[in-house]
Order: structure tokens, then C-alpha cells, then sequence
């Protein structure tokens, strides 16, 4: 190794086995399993008592400040200010020798030399000599190891080989530490889940309180905030907030329902320069975030370990507490036969034993944040059903339960529960299908209810269209409730009749006539011309003239042979094919 130098030699034969004690008891600690600062700890004592040296620092390089640190001293500079003492890479002898990973030896009025730094917390006017080594290997800078006498000429090439052997030792130890820490890491976010208390999966505050101050210390950051925002929550959802006491190690947890409050604290951290990160809950749809802040910055690993963790956590509380368990009770409520396990459900999910009519929604499409659409159709919902009204969801899925009200008709509901809808149209941008069962009070079955209003809502997602979102009242179908299984059995000679006739509607946009309107009336009447030119106010022979204009387009003619309700049927889709175009 190079080394910049001037300085003396004490090779004697006592100084040769004070430096063998030295590199044997390293060696043992190293051997042991003795962590990094522990090994740096232990050389700073040994080497000064090998070779007179009245001090030893250590500094390690701290990658996310890009800065040296002082991390290890002599028990004599213990007053020192660990942590606080630093210096840029080329600053000062020491920095120069990492910036060079060199080692420098200087014998004598080390504060005339040109790269000496004065350092306000080191009285270096009592040193007289220095000897600095850069700890590293082939790829990577650890520190530098330096060592300060009175005495001029203090340090020679037996020093320096010494401080050499100690930093290979160091380089090796660090390097050791340095992996065995980030599979501690990588261990700890992949067993993130798995290492959390059973007690702290009871409920939503236990869990984010856990969660909280496993991230902050997994991270080594100095707050960490988790923000849950819960679809249809009747009150605001706790924010998690785990925080380091200043000057401990110690960490206070606490919760709070005022997204004011924990903007405060957040705001303290950002005009204090603090690094942060944030990251959404949960995959996919966002359930709220998890910031962190920290003096030192975040590595692009600990973003990427903070990403890990967040869909965990979010996965966690999804199925966990409050809302899982919500979740999981309102698909109980609807997929459950049995009319106990369903009144179980309602218990669960706050319900107070009265009359309801069970309103399904099935979300298509929300125009905001998902903590504003939360809000916005739980308060809208109490505004036009009143406030004893349950809400709670399942995904997209939400289930309104209306309390029942004698005076409020069928039609008056379907009325309430389109004017919410059209209000929530117009606020949030919201479409979705609705479905509304009759009130408990008249079925007298929770079941039969419930079943009914999924069976509206099927109706609602089978016939409603883009742009006119259905909401269906079970009043209005029940009579003909068996119609969509007689239109699964007719589809397929339907579907065939539409591509019969889809050249009609071709020729009907490109030059503005009305064959499909004709053909859906002739045979809405039986293939009457007459009854068929009544209904379209147009003489018969206009009629024929049409219908003859029909059979020289399709491939079978329209005659007395023609099973009407087919056609009838295939017109009328292709009309409202032709009204979305």
C-alpha cells in the first residue's frame, strides 16, 4: 500500500509481540462473532496500548449523508460528541485518506500540513503526530482508522502495519456486519406479518399501533405515521403515530382522530429537514399511506422494504379488526342460507333489530379519491334514508339498509334511492346498480329480503346500460322475475336473427331510412301491413315498399313462415345497439 509519510520506526522485539497480542486478541473477538462496533471498540483500546498512542478514533462512512462519522474512541475522548463530529470525503488528513485510500503518516506539526481541518470539539494542538488508514476493501469504503500521539515521530512503519492489519479486520468485520444486517432486514420485512403479535390483531388500533413502531425501528426512522381510510367508517378512522423520544432509544406510540393533529407532526419533521417517505396501503385500490421521516435520508432499500411492507400491512388490516371483519360479515349476510347466521351478521355489522328494506349496490364507476367517495355516499345516505341507516361494504359492493317506515311506500323508496343516486352523480361522478328488496316487515324474513334484493340487483347489472346506471325495485319485477331464464333459452335463435338483419342497420345509417323501426313494428304485429303502417303512420304501400327493400338485403325473407317474436326480438336489440353508437 502507498502511503504518504514522514515519520520514524520503533521496530523492537517487545513492539513486535504487543502488535502479535494485538492481531491475536482482534483475531479471537473477529472468530467470536463480535459485531462491527464492538470490534472497533476493542481495537481503539488495544492499539493504544500497543503503541503509546494517547488517542485512537474510528470513523465509519455513512453512505446516505455521504459524510465520515465518528463512531469509536479512546475512554480518554470519550467526551467527544459521537454521531455529531463529521466530515466530507478529501476534508481534513482523515477525509484525504479516504477520498485516496491512503494512509498518511506525519510525524510533527501536523496543523502546518495543507490538509489539516481544525475541528472545534478536538484539542489537536497537544498532538504532535497522526497516523490515518483508510478501512476498505476491492469495492467498498467502511472508515478510516487514525491515531494520535504527543510525541513527534510517535509513529513508524510498525504503526503503520499495525493500523493496516486493524483495518483489514475492520473492512472485514463491517463488511460481515453489513450483510448479516441486510438479511436481518430482508428476513424482517418478509416475516413482517408473521412476527406480529396475535393480541395486536384484535382490532384496527391495536394493529396500526403494532405496525407502526415495527416500522419505525425495521426502518430506523424517528416517526412513522399510518393513515387508514376506511370506505364507509361512521366516525374517523385513529391515525397510528410512533415516535422517537429525543436522546433515548425509547419510542412512544399513540393514536389520535384528528388528521389535523397528525399533519402538526408531520409538519414538524419537514420544517426540521427531516428525511420521508411515504407509501400507499395495501395492492392496488389505496386504503390510506405510511409516512416516515428521518434525519439521516432513506436508501432506495428502505423505500423499497417500506413498499413491502405497506402491502402487508394494508393485507393485514383488510383481513384483520374492523374492516375484514366487515368485510367478511356483510358476504356472510348475503351468501348464507340460513336466516340465525344472517341475524349473526347484522349484530356484528350494528344493526338494531328493526325493520329494514335492504338496498345492493354495485359501484361501476367513482369520479374522486376513495376517501371522499367513502364520505360523500355514507353522508348522502343519512341524509336521504335517515340516520339510523346501516351502511357497510364489501369491495365495490355496498349494502344499505334502510330502516323500514310504513308510511314510505315501494315507490317511494325506489324514488329516495334514485334521487341519492342521481346525487351522487352529480358530486362525486359516481354510477353503479342498485337493487331494492322488499322490507322486512313484509316478508318477515331477513332472508327472503335479502334474496330479493340481489335478485333485483341482477336484473339492474343485466339491464342497465353505460350511460342509464339501473336501480330496479323487486316490486317491479316480481311477476316477471323468470324473464331472464326464458331470454337465456330464446338468445341464441335471437342472436342469430341480429346478424339476419344487421345489413338493415347498416343501410339505415348510411342513408338515413328506418328499416329496423319497420321490420321491429311489422313484426310487433304479425306481419300485418296494415296494423304495422297504423303504428308507423305511413300508407301501406310505403310499407311494402320497405319490407321489399328488407328481403333484398337479408338472406331470408320476411314471410308468413317468419317466427315473429324471434324477429321482433333481434330488432329491438339492434335498436339499442344502434342508440349507443
Amino acid at each position: 500500500m502507498d502511503v504518504d509519510q514522514t515519520a520514524g520506526s520503533s521496530d523492537t522485539p517487545q513492539f513486535a509481540q504487543r502488535r502479535a497480542d494485538v492481531l491475536s486478541e482482534l483475531v479471537r473477538l473477529f472468530s467470536s462473532g463480535k459485531d462491527a462496533l464492538g470490534l472497533a471498540e476493542a481495537a481503539v483500546e488495544l492499539v493504544a496500548q500497543a503503541t503509546g498512542a494517547k488517542s485512537v478514533f474510528v470513523y465509519f462512512w455513512d453512505q446516505a449523508t455521504e459524510r465520515l462519522v465518528l463512531r469509536t474512541v479512546t475512554h480518554i475522548d470519550l467526551a467527544l460528541s459521537l454521531h455529531q463530529i463529521q466530515m466530507k470525503l478529501g476534508e481534513g488528513i482523515t477525509g484525504w485518506s479516504a477520498l485516496h485510500r491512503k494512509p498518511v503518516l506525519l510525524g510533527g506539526d501536523i496543523t502546518s500540513d495543507p490538509r489539516f481541518l481544525k475541528i472545534e470539539e478536538v484539542d489537536e494542538d497537544s498532538y504532535a503526530s497522526v497516523l490515518t488508514v483508510p478501512i476498505y476493501d476491492e469495492e467498498t469504503l467502511y472508515g478510516v482508522f487514525a491515531m494520535y500521539s504527543e510525541r513527534e515521530g510517535a509513529f513508524g512503519e510498525d504503526e503503520l502495519a499495525i493500523a493496516e492489519e486493524v483495518g483489514l479486520l475492520l473492512a472485514s468485520g463491517l463488511k460481515r456486519a453489513e450483510t448479516v444486517h441486510e438479511l436481518e432486514l430482508q428476513s424482517a420485512t418478509a416475516r413482517f406479518l408473521t412476527d406480529m403479535p396475535p393480541a395486536a390483531n384484535a382490532s384496527l388500533p391495536s394493529t396500526i399501533r403494532e405496525a407502526a413502531e415495527k416500522i419505525l425501528r425495521l426502518l430506523d426512522a424517528d416517526v412513522c405515521l399510518i393513515n387508514y381510510v376506511a370506505w364507509f367508517a361512521m366516525s374517523a378512522e385513529p391515525i397510528a403515530v410512533a415516535e422517537r423520544i429525543e436522546g433515548t432509544e425509547q419510542v412512544r406510540v399513540w393514536l389520535t382522530h384528528s388528521k389535523q393533529q397528525a399533519r402538526e407532526t408531520e409538519h414538524r419533521y419537514e420544517v426540521g429537514g427531516y428525511h420521508q417517505i411515504s407509501m400507499s396501503l395495501g395492492h392496488g385500490v389505496t386504503n390510506g399511506f405510511i409516512t416516515c421521516f428521518r434525519s439521516r435520508q432513506f436508501s432506495k432499500d428502505d423505500v423499497e422494504r417500506l413498499n413491502a411492507i405497506a402491502t402487508q400491512v394494508g393485507v393485514l388490516i383488510e383481513n384483520i379488526g374492523i374492516a375484514p371483519n366487515t368485510a367478511a360479515q356483510t358476504m356472510a349476510l348475503l351468501a348464507s342460507d340460513r336466516e340465525d347466521q344472517m341475524l349473526e351478521s347484522l349484530k356484528f355489522l350494528g344493526w338494531r333489530g328493526n325493520g329494514f328494506v335492504p338496498v345492493l349496490v354495485q359501484v361501476k364507476r367513482v369520479g374522486s379519491d376513495i376517501e371522499v367517495f367513502g364520505r360523500e355516499v355514507r353522508d348522502a345516505a343519512l341524509s336521504v334514508f335517515g340516520t339510523e341507516t346501516l351502511i357497510v361494504n364489501s369491495g365495490t359492493l355496498v349494502v344499505v339498509l334502510v330502516p323500514h317506515d310504513q308510511a314510505l311506500t315501494a315507490e317511494g323508496i325506489q324514488q329516495r334511492v334514485e334521487s341519492w343516486m342521481l346525487g351522487l352523480e352529480r358530486s362525486i361522478g359516481m354510477s353503479a346498480d342498485i337493487g331494492v328488496g322488499q322490507s322486512t316487515a313484509r316478508t318477515n324474513s331477513i332472508r327472503n329480503s335479502l334474496i330479493q334484493a340481489r335478485g333485483a340487483l341482477a336484473w339492474a347489472s343485466f339491464s342497465s346500460t353505460r350511460k342509464a346506471p339501473g336501480v330496479v325495485s323487486y316490486e317491479t319485477i316480481q311477476t316477471v322475475r323468470e324473464l331472464p331464464r326464458l331470454v337465456s333459452e330464446f338468445g341464441p335463435r335471437v342472436s342469430t336473427r341480429c346478424e339476419q338483419l344487421r345489413p338493415l342497420l347498416a343501410y339505415d345509417l348510411q342513408h338515413g331510412t328506418k328499416l329496423i323501426e319497420t321490420v321491429e313494428a311489422y313484426a310487433l304485429h304479425g306481419g300485418s301491413a296494415a296494423n304495422a303502417a297504423d303504428a308507423l303512420f305511413i300508407h301501406r304501400n310505403t310499407l311494402r315498399q320497405r319490407i321489399g327493400r328488407v328481403n333484398d338485403l337479408v338472406t331470408e325473407n320476411l314471410d308468413q313462415d317468419t317466427l315473429w317474436p324471434e324477429v321482433l326480438f333481434a330488432a329491438r336489440v339492434l335498436r339499442l345497439e344502434a342508440s349507443n353508437i
